[in-house]
């Protein structure tokens, strides 16, 4: 499905009238290229005869009409990539922006795909931008140069001697002009397209849209209640289903008593599923009373039953601290076991983070009408990767990516949740639906989301750092105890990363800084838990801990932090450019009454942001009041500011989020937590103050969704033990572990 993201303005473009203006001859490209005269009756018949559109590259179709159709082939989860993208080619090709239609790309095709993750349509680790910027840019130059050869041809004019205005090419010498509708009937296409080199590309700055506040394009429908989420789908003929999935992971219903639920008014099947039971109703509240009242009896042979987060927890550190124990490389510069022997001091300390719940607003769903004796599907859901919904589901139901339709719904938060190749929501409804023969919509509850939900991983971390007789930081080793969630969300894609699990190990880098003896590896534990990319993949656990640990050494050193951390950034200016803005924005060098800052240089990609966390401890609670937080964050040239901040912002909440009070307990292989009210998250009243700063800089655009959160857990910490004296070293931050550090 190719959904229109937006209105836009119309023309009725008057062929008579553009001949009229040319004169009694006409130039026409004709079918070998050449430009040729002919009568106005020639030229009428020619122009009948040629195609209403073009289409100069695949992401972009251009008509007579003037209308500009953009291929979009990301996921619009409030991120603002549905306006961003599109904007980016509209800018190279000069298109107005008032005649742009936006599709979503619906099927999987590689040509679409985002390079960093093997050519899928996916949207994740805030790539998308960073994955489009120069195929759109150039796509865009490309049909302009086209257009504007076209025009000159027409005219017979160098091509150097024209210029564009929105939708329009011109000649200001004689005040010629031609709507690129216009010349979409006059053009042949050309067999090579015109090349495109750097030198066609708007250089940084000059650009129409980009760097300005454009509105977004998802935003009215958002607003107005006509947007529709996964949720929201409708088809004709279904029916809905509840399933009721087996408490622990790998386990399957032995005995079924559905005698309840098939009592229950509405109620119209009961399926066996190999994971659990679904209950088919004509109403959602139908079959959500009966899977309730269903008697399942469970097997009880899953390893996952052993599962205790308190003590598999302390298992992962004790294999971190075990040097013993070689992990998988993430990242080495130099012979750190060298330097760790010479070094005249070293530092250690470990760190432990709990899981985490995506807590989308938009719990899972799925409508999907199964066919062709369950060979073929149409799916209507909500997705952060079309390519994965089709192949996942063809994978399911054994047959070919071409028999699966997707239609790619908005999406009510995703933030990694709807990332994985299997998708259970999904194959839920593939299988009610091939059961009987019905369009079904299956709709997770909010506690059916939290109990079978993928989390973020538990893990521990090891870090030592080696100080030289100067003093001077030498040697950094980082040891993340974490279980393979690659493997987990995509088998294919693990096999391909020779045992680098980005999910698990990125921000364990720590490229930032200048040591010149570097190790990051990856201790590969036992998973415990469903697990799932989650926003900001692992930066919000490997960056707290980093960061703690710079902060923790710079005590040591007896040295500011801020001023350690510049040292450390004394061959990264653009490090030191946020650490002196953010600095500058909360006025780090006032002291302060009652309340103590927390600072923390993040990395995300090729972002830079730094952060700086003011807060104050109840000493006799432990609780944790945020007043302020600052950050300003370097993603190169920036594309959408207001925009851009937005997601600043945001993240910044979500991450003051996680690091005071998010977590995920598992016994006995079961979720403890079941809703928000004991899942709980921050409350708009509890919102701190919170400035942003996004730097526009020359290099190339990357990610602005997910760098906020990479420096919160760390500048929470490092500003809690600047008001308590106190090191917290396992998030979040929760009260009793606070009072437990201060009584220490």
């Amino acid at each position: 499905m190719s959904k229109q993201l937006e209105n836009r303005g119309s023309f009725a473009p008057d062929r008579r009238e553009f001949l009229k203006g040319i004169g009694g001859l006409t130039l026409v490209i004709g079918s070998t290229g050449l430009i040729s005269a002919c009568s106005r009756d020639q030229a009428e018949q020619m122009l009948a005869a040629q195609p209403r559109e073009i289409e100069p590259n695949i992401w972009v179709t251009i008509s007579s009409d003037d209308t500009v159709t953009i291929q979009f082939p990301a996921t619009e989860m409030g991120q603002g990539s549905s306006t961003t993208l599109p904007l980016i080619l509209a800018d190279e090709l000069d298109a107005d922006w008032n005649n742009v239609v936006v599709e979503t790309v619906s099927v999987h095709d590689e040509a679409y795909g985002n390079p960093f993750f093997q050519n899928m349509l996916y949207t994740a680790g805030s790539l998308t931008v960073q994955a489009y910027f120069e195929p759109l840019r150039r796509a865009g130059a490309q049909a302009r140069k086209l257009l504007m050869q076209s025009a000159a041809d027409v005219w017979d004019v160098s091509v150097g001697d024209l210029v564009t205005e929105p939708s329009a090419v011109v000649h200001p010498a004689s005040g010629q002009r031609l709507r690129y509708g216009e010349l979409v009937g006059l053009i042949e296409m050309p067999a090579p397209l015109p090349e495109v080199d750097d030198t066609d590309l708007k250089p940084y700055g000059t650009h129409r849209y980009l760097g300005t506040d454009m509105p977004r394009r998802d935003m009215p429908a958002k607003s107005n209640g006509t947007a529709e989420f996964g949720i929201d789908a409708q088809v004709p003929g279904m029916v809905y289903a509840s399933v009721l999935r087996a408490p622990v992971e790998g386990e399957a219903p032995m005995e079924i008593n559905d005698s309840a639920a098939r009592a229950i008014d509405g109620v119209t099947d009961v399926v066996p599923l190999p994971w659990g039971v679904a209950v088919v109703a004509e109403t959602y509240e139908a079959s959500k009373w009966g899977k309730e009242a269903l008697d399942v009896t469970w097997s009880q042979t899953s390893e996952f039953r052993n599962a205790e987060l308190e003590a598999d927890i302390e298992d992962y550190a004790t294999r971190a601290e075990d040097l013993s124990q070689s992990g998988n490389t993430w990242r080495s510069a130099g012979d750190v076991e060298a330097a760790m022997e010479g070094a005249a001091e070293i530092v250690e300390a470990t760190y432990r983070t709990d899981p985490a719940y995506h807590a989308q607003m938009e719990p899972m769903n799925a409508t999907v009408n199964v066919t062709e004796n369950g060979k073929a599907a149409e799916i209507w859901v909500s997705t952060q990767t079309q390519s994965l919904s089709i192949l996942g589901a063809a994978e399911f139901l054994e047959t070919t990516p071409d028999k699966i339709t997707l239609h790619p719904m908005y999406i009510g938060g995703g933030y990694g949740r709807r990332t994985l190749r299997r998708q259970k929501y999904v194959e839920d409804a593939l299988l009610v639906s091939k059961a009987i023969g019905k369009p079904v919509k299956v709709i997770w509850t909010r506690e059916d989301d939290v109990k079978d939900g993928t989390f973020r991983n538990a893990s521990a971390q090891c870090l030592r750092a080696g100080f030289d007789e100067d003093g001077q930081l030498v040697a950094w080793h980082h040891r993340v105890a974490a279980p393979r969630v690659l493997e987990y969300m995509n088998p294919p894609r693990w096999e391909a990363a020779n045992g680098r699990d980005v999910i698990a190990m990125l921000g364990s880098e720590s490229s930032r800084y200048d040591i010149p003896n570097f190790l990051a590896e990856h201790v590969i534990t036992n998973r415990r838990s469903r697990v799932c990319a989650w926003r900001g993949v692992a930066t919000s656990y490997t960056k707290f801990a980093a960061e703690s640990f710079v902060d923790e050494l710079a005590h040591a050193r007896g040295v500011d932090p801020l001023e350690f951390r510049m040292e450390l950034c004394r061959n990264n200016p653009r490090g030191r450019a946020v650490l002196e803005a953010v600095a500058e924005m909360a006025d780090w060098a006032r002291p302060r009454e009652n309340t103590a800052l927390g600072l923390a240089l993040a990395g995300y990609s090729s972002t830079f942001a730094a952060g700086i966390a003011e807060v104050s401890v109840d000493a006799a609670s432990g609780v944790v009041s945020v007043h302020n937080y600052w950050l300003a964050a370097d993603a190169g040239y920036l594309l959408a500011p207001s925009n851009s901040e937005a997601q600043l912002e945001g993240n910044v909440i979500f991450g003051i989020s996680n690091a005071l009070r998010e977590r995920i307990e598992i016994r006995g292989g079961q979720v403890v937590q079941s809703n928000f009210y004991d899942y709980p998250v921050l409350r708009m009243n509890e919102i701190p103050n919170i400035e942003v700063r996004a730097i526009s800089t020359d290099y190339p655009p990357t990610g602005m969704g997910e760098i906020g959160l990479a420096s919160t857990g760390a500048a929470l910490a490092n500003a809690v033990f600047a008001a308590t004296g106190a090191r917290v070293r396992h998030l979040p931050l929760t009260p009793a572990r606070i009072q437990a550090a201060m009584q220490a």
